[in-house]
């Protein structure tokens, strides 16, 4: 009795929140007045995308992905706090991004459950379904695709993928001390001569990089990240502080010291930085390519495109289940040629 009161209280919650979270959009709903036919079709584009058409064509394909149109509420949006529809209607999926959630929530690595179950337009889910099915076989395609396109990391064979991770988040004490975030995305790997290696990967969509100035943080975290600077010289140049820890460039940084401290401090021989990124993301592009001359360890720091990643898995064996999975992926993040009849009014 007990329980099934629990359980109709659960219900009650969600179904107020729900209510409550579209009454609250509704209410600031502004609609872009571009775009009119496929907003018709498919819900609202908010005027606040203004000419980011990068931002535009993102949200428009998930509209079409959500292939339901919901009165006052933007078209990469959902009703829905299952997570079933943004982790791609796969049961398998969605089973395996709730156990890793689990996880990431006991080691502390604190995750916004309503942007990961509601908005289609997020990073957060995006990288659950880029990089958890690539488990499914062992890992096998995950090692065939990045030996294809990172053959500079001299991967032999990858042995874990983690969400929301940096090495040392299970010990009693952080063992990483300079910056207290972590990888969107951490991968293990084997070298090809037998050494224990591994890449911290940003996951980027349309979200900017961090708005945080760093510059202008109290003085003893900002005494920190410049003492990091001296203290891994061998990576940063201290004539690029005040860049380091600006708006424009301070994830990229923070992401590049965790990864130095990684080497020093772990029993991983290499530590590498993968920024992936859509290859309409003009901002995110200039931001790396700039960031990446920054650096003084050649290769340390690399980049690729989701188009080129998605790609890369797909080709590894067109009819496995995992790949058939990732021609949804592709359809549902990259394939821009589906909106040309909707750009143009």
């Amino acid at each position: 009795m007990i329980k099934s009161i629990n359980t109709l209280i659960s219900v009650l919650v969600i179904l107020f929140t729900t209510f409550s979270n579209m009454n609250a959009q509704e209410k600031s709903l502004v609609p872009h007045e571009k775009y009119q036919s496929f907003q018709q079709k498919f819900g609202s584009i908010p005027a606040s995308d203004k000419n980011d058409i990068h931002k535009i064509k993102s949200r428009m394909l998930q509209g079409i992905y959500r292939n339901t149109k919901i009165e006052g509420v933007y078209c990469n949006y959902l009703t829905d706090s299952s997570c079933f529809i943004n982790f791609m209607r796969n049961e398998k999926l969605q089973h395996d991004a709730e156990k890793e959630l689990k996880e990431i929530i006991a080691r502390d690595r604190l995750t916004d459950e309503k942007r990961l179950c509601n908005n289609l337009l997020s990073s957060q889910p995006l990288a659950f379904n880029l990089f958890l099915p690539l488990r499914w076989d062992n890992y096998q395609i995950a090692t065939e695709t990045f030996k294809k396109l990172q053959p500079d990391l001299n991967i032999k064979n990858i042995t874990d993928i983690k969400l929301e991770f940096v090495p040392g988040d299970n010990e009693e004490k952080r063992l990483i001390a300079t910056d207290k975030s972590c990888f969107d995305v951490f991968v293990e790997y084997i070298t090809l001569s037998g050494q224990k290696s591994c890449i911290g990967i940003e996951v980027k969509y349309t979200e900017p990089f961090s708005n945080t100035d760093f510059n202008k943080a109290p003085a003893d975290k900002r005494q920190r990240y410049i003492d990091a600077i001296s203290d891994y010289s061998e990576q940063f140049y201290s004539e690029f502080t005040q860049k380091y820890l600006s708006v424009k460039f301070n994830q990229l940084f923070r992401n590049q010291l965790i990864s130095e401290e990684v080497k020093r401090k772990t029993d991983y021989e290499y530590c590498f930085q993968i920024v992936l990124f859509s290859s309409n993301d003009t901002k995110c592009i200039e931001a790396v390519n700039e960031f990446s001359s920054m650096l003084k360890i050649e290769k340390s720091f690399q980049t690729l495109t989701i188009e080129d990643f998605i790609k890369a898995i797909i080709e590894c064996d067109k009819k496995s289940e995992i790949s058939k999975l990732y021609q949804e992926i592709y359809s549902r993040y990259c394939d821009y040629e589906k909106l040309k009849e909707y750009l143009q009014d």
